[in-house]
């Protein structure tokens, strides 16, 4: 099964890969370690300011929490697949990863109903799958959902190629 730490790993080579706790500012608000102060209303003031390594220990914590617990990636069979998901999450929204990971499901011929919600049925369908072609169909859809934000918010637009990135890592 997925390892949570491995994921995180993954995640912050997109975040902050030097993990020099730099806090950039985009539609989410302030984020830092992959944290959106959007998001993440309650969040103390010191994610933001105070030492980097304090901060990046916060964020795993919620990342682990928020965003692994919640998707139930640790039944995730497959670690590229979990960190790929977990990736998502982290970027795009628990709802929306779980989403398309339904959505990744049902184009191989299942049929979840797309509620983007990771349960018993989502976990039971996805583990079955070629992990090579799951992760390619996450990718896919990853893309696809950038592009999708780039061309209805033109102001967005100059994240794309970043985000493209992301989507084929």
């Amino acid at each position: 099964m997925a390892d949570f730490k491995t994921a995180f790993l993954f995640t912050l080579q997109h975040e902050d890969s030097t993990r020099s706790g730099k806090v950039t500012v985009d539609a989410g608000g302030r984020t830092r370690f992959g944290i959106a102060e959007k998001f993440h209303p309650d969040l103390p003031e010191k994610l933001f300011t105070g030492p980097a390594e304090d901060a990046l220990a916060e964020a795993e914590k919620i990342e682990e929490r928020e965003y692994w617990d919640a998707m139930r990636l640790a039944e995730v069979k497959d670690q590229k697949v979990a960190n790929k998901l977990f990736d998502m999450a982290v970027n795009m929204g628990v709802r929306q990863a779980a989403v398309y990971a339904q959505r990744a499901v049902n184009s191989q011929g299942q049929q979840l109903t797309e509620d983007g919600n990771i349960g018993s049925r989502t976990l039971a369908a996805i583990n079955p799958i070629d992990p090579q072609t799951f992760y390619g169909l996450l990718c896919q859809f990853s893309a696809a959902h950038y592009r999708h934000i780039a061309t209805n918010n033109p102001a967005q637009a100059v994240n794309l190629a970043g985000w493209l990135k992301r989507a084929e890592a």
